[in-house]
C-alpha cells in the first residue's frame, strides 16, 4: 500500500489540488523575477543608467555593479523552481522568502545613509511579506513555517482568516495588491522615465544655442526648479538668473546654453553654448549683442553652483513652496504634483546637496569670478576621483570659433591635446556627459558648426593708416606665435620663457594624463593628452572680444598687456560687457562696480610674464592695437 502522505504530495506536485494561496504565490514569484531582471539586465548591459539613477558618478568603476547584477540574475534562476512548483520544492519556496527578507534588512541599513536606495528596501520587504503570507495560507500544515508560540498565534489568525472569509475576498485582495504594484510601476514610468524626442532645430545656430548634447540625469535641472528657485530664494539671487551672466534672447524662457529635454518631466541641461557665448555693448545705453563661440565673459559658474546649493539647503526649499510657485504659471495634474512632491523634488534636493559636498574643494580655492572656471580640477577630483592636490587651475573661458584652422594644433591653455574631437568630448565629460548619455550626431553637428564659425567683426571704425603700420609690427613681433601658419603657432612656449602665472600649468598633472589614457569607452577615448612645461601660442582671431587677456584673464585690455608688469593694473572689475574701443577690452561703468574685483596678488591671478611688445614706443603700441582690432 502507498503512504497517504506520498499520495497527498503526488497530487500537490501535479497541481491538481493546488490551493489559491500557492497559485498566487507562483504568480508573485514570477513577478518578482521580472522585477529582478529589470535591475539585473540594465546593471549588466547599461550600468551607467543604474549609477545615474542612484546619483553616483557614471564614470565610477562599474565592476561592483555588474557583479551585483550577476548575483541578482543568479538568485532569480533559483527562484524558478519555487515559481513553477512550490509544493514540490518547498525548501526553494521558503528560501525565496528568506532571501527577500534578508535583502530588505540589508537595504534598510544602506538606505539610512543613501536615501535613494529606499525603493530597494520597500521592494524586497513587500515581496518577502506577501510571499510568506501566501505560503502560510497555501501550504498544508506540515509545510508551513513553525514559529513556536508566536507561530501558533499566526497560524490561528490565518486559520480564522481562511475559515471566516470567502476565498473570493482573498483573491480580490491579492489582485488589488498586484494592480497597485502595476499601477505604481506605470506611474513611475510615465512621470519619471518616459522620454520624448529632443527638439530638432532647423538652424544650426539654434542647435548650438539650445540643442542637447547628452548629459547624464544627475547633471540636469528640473525645469520646475529653474523657474521657481530664483523666487523662493530671491534674497540669495536678487537679480535672477541674468545676474549670474546667463544670456537671454527676446521671447525665450531659457537662456542660451540650456537645452530643454523630457524624461518623465521637463528638464534643462547645459550645452557648449553656455560657456562659449559672450555679449558686448558699444555704449552704456546700447542693446546687448550676442557673440556665439566667444568666451562667456559675464557668466559666473561658481556663483551659479553656490546659489543652487544654498537654495537646496534653505528651509524654504520645500515641495509645497515650489509647487505653489510653479502652479502660478503652469498647470499640472494631481498625479504630476504627487510625482514632484514625493520623488522628483526630494531626489533633486538630495542630488544638489550631494554635489555641494563633492565640490567642497572649491571652497579652499580663490573665487573664480565671471568668465572663468577651474578647467581640470573637476575632472581630476569629481570624475576620476584623484586626491585633491590643492592646485589652482582657474583660467578664462576660451573662444571656440574658427576651429578648422586649429585642427592638429596643441590647444587648451597649456597645449596638452591636439585632437579636436577628444578635447570636445573631454569638455562634455567634465560637465556630466557619459559615453552612454552623449548624443554623437548632435555633438558632431555642433563640432562641424564651430569648424567654420567666424569671430564677430570689431563694432567700431578702424583707423586704416594706423592699422597698416600696426600690421607691419604684428608681422615682426607677433605673427610667428599668434598668426595662422606662424612657425610657433599652436606649439608650447616653456614657462621659464613665457613667465606667466604657472598655477594652471601645475594643476594639469601627469597622473591626470594617465587617467585620461585609461579611458576606452567609445566615443570617449583620450589618447592624445600629454603633460607640457608651458603655455600654448594661440591664434588671435577675434582678439578684441576675448578680454581680459592671458590664460587667467589677469590683464584687462590689450593696451595694459603691452605695458611692463609694474604698470599693469593690480586690481580691476570683471563681469562687464562694455567695450573700450581705444584700449580694447571690457570695462565696467561706475554703476557696475559691484561686480567681481579681480586682485592680481591672489594665487593663480598673477599678471606677470608675456613681455613681448612692452618695449615698443607708445605710438607703435597704438598702431599694433589698431591692427589687432581687424583680426
Amino acid at each position: 500500500m502507498s503512504d497517504p502522505a506520498d499520495s497527498q504530495m503526488s497530487s500537490l506536485e501535479t497541481g491538481n489540488h493546488e490551493t489559491a494561496g500557492i497559485r498566487w504565490f507562483r504568480r508573485v514569484v514570477w513577478l518578482s523575477i521580472i522585477v529582478n531582471l529589470c535591475f539585473a539586465l540594465p546593471g549588466l548591459i547599461y550600468p551607467d543608467l543604474i549609477l545615474t539613477t542612484l546619483g553616483l558618478s557614471p564614470l565610477e568603476s562599474t565592476v561592483w555593479l555588474r557583479n551585483a547584477a550577476m548575483l541578482v540574475l543568479a538568485v532569480s534562476l533559483f527562484y524558478i523552481p519555487a515559481a513553477m512548483s512550490p509544493s514540490k520544492y518547498p525548501v526553494f519556496a521558503w528560501l525565496t522568502v528568506a532571501s527577500r527578507l534578508i535583502a530588505a534588512v540589508f537595504w534598510l541599513q544602506v538606505a539610512a545613509s543613501t536615501p535613494a536606495l529606499r525603493p530597494y528596501f520597500f521592494t524586497d520587504l513587500s515581496f518577502g511579506l506577501v510571499e510568506a503570507f501566501l505560503l502560510q495560507i497555501g501550504f498544508p500544515q506540515e509545510l508551513r513555517l513553525s514559529l513556536g508560540s508566536m507561530g501558533r498565534v499566526i497560524k490561528g489568525w490565518i486559520a480564522a482568516t481562511r475559515s471566516g472569509l470567502h476565498s473570493g475576498f482573498v483573491r480580490a485582495l491579492i489582485v488589488l495588491a498586484l494592480i497597485l504594484t502595476a499601477g505604481l510601476g506605470l506611474f513611475g514610468w510615465y512621470f519619471l522615465l518616459r522620454t520624448k524626442p529632443d527638439t530638432q532645430f532647423a538652424s544650426v545656430e539654434d542647435h548650438f544655442k539650445h540643442g542637447a548634447i547628452g548629459l547624464g540625469l544627475t547633471n540636469r535641472i528640473p525645469t520646475i526648479l529653474w523657474k521657481t528657485m530664483p523666487v523662493i530664494c530671491s534674497d540669495k539671487l536678487p537679480g535672477g538668473w541674468p545676474s549670474l551672466g546667463f544670456v537671454y534672447e527676446k521671447g525665450k524662457n531659457i537662456p542660451v546654453g540650456m537645452s530643454e529635454r523630457f524624461q518623465g518631466f521637463p528638464q534643462l541641461e547645459p550645452n557648449c553654448a553656455m560657456c562659449h557665448t559672450g555679449t558686448y555693448r558699444k555704449s552704456p545705453g546700447d542693446e546687448t549683442h550676442i557673440m556665439l563661440g566667444s568666451p562667456a565673459n559675464m557668466l559666473d559658474l561658481e556663483a551659479f553652483q553656490d546659489f543652487l546649493y544654498a537654495c537646496a539647503a534653505d528651509p524654504r526649499f520645500t515641495a509645497n513652496n515650489i509647487l505653489k510657485e510653479y502652479e502660478k504659471t503652469e498647470h499640472i495634474s494631481f498625479l504630476q504634483a504627487a510625482a514632484y512632491r514625493y520623488a522628483i523634488l526630494p531626489f533633486s534636493r538630495y542630488g544638489l546637496l550631494q554635489q555641494r559636498q563633492a565640490y567642497a574643494w572649491q571652497l579652499t580655492r580663490p573665487r573664480q569670478g565671471p568668465g572663468r572656471t577651474d578647467t581640470f580640477n573637476p575632472t581630476k577630483i569629481n570624475v576620476f576621483h584623484l586626491a585633491d592636490d590643492g592646485s589652482i587651475g582657474t583660467t578664462d573661458l576660451p573662444q571656440i570659433w574658427d576651429q578648422r584652422p586649429r585642427e592638429k594644433m596643441y590647444l587648451h591653455w597649456d597645449g596638452n591635446n591636439n585632437n579636436l574631437m577628444e578635447r570636445n568630448y573631454a569638455a562634455a565629460m567634465a560637465i556630466g556627459a557619459t559615453s552612454k548619455s552623449v548624443i554623437p550626431a548632435s555633438f558632431k553637428r555642433v563640432t562641424d558648426f564651430l569648424l567654420d564659425l567666424k569671430p564677430p567683426a570689431f563694432p567700431f571704425p578702424v583707423k586704416q593708416d594706423a592699422a597698416l603700420r600696426g600690421q607691419t609690427i604684428f608681422q615682426q613681433q607677433c605673427a610667428s606665435c599668434h598668426a595662422f601658419g606662424g612657425a610657433k603657432t599652436g606649439t608650447v612656449t616653456p614657462i621659464s620663457v613665457i613667465g606667466t602665472d604657472r598655477h594652471r600649468l601645475d594643476s594639469f598633472t601627469s597622473s591626470l594624463v594617465e587617467k585620461f589614457h585609461s579611458v576606452n569607452d567609445p566615443p570617449f577615448k583620450f589618447d592624445a593628452y600629454r603633460k607640457t612645461d608651458g603655455y600654448s601660442n594661440l591664434p588671435l582671431d577675434g582678439v578684441w572680444a576675448r578680454g581680459p587677456y592671458l590664460h587667467n584673464g589677469s590683464v584687462p585690455t590689450l593696451w595694459d598687456l603691452l605695458q611692463p608688469v609694474e604698470k599693469r593694473p593690480q586690481a580691476f572689475y570683471r563681469g562687464c560687457n562694455l567695450i573700450d574701443p581705444v584700449k580694447v577690452g571690457f570695462v565696467c561703468e561706475t554703476a557696475q562696480k559691484t561686480n567681481f574685483l579681480y586682485d592680481t596678488h591672489i594665487p593663480g591671478n598673477g599678471n606677470t610674464g608675456h613681455l613681448y611688445g612692452t618695449d615698443l614706443k607708445d605710438q607703435q603700441k597704438w598702431d599694433l592695437i589698431e591692427y589687432m582690432k581687424t583680426l
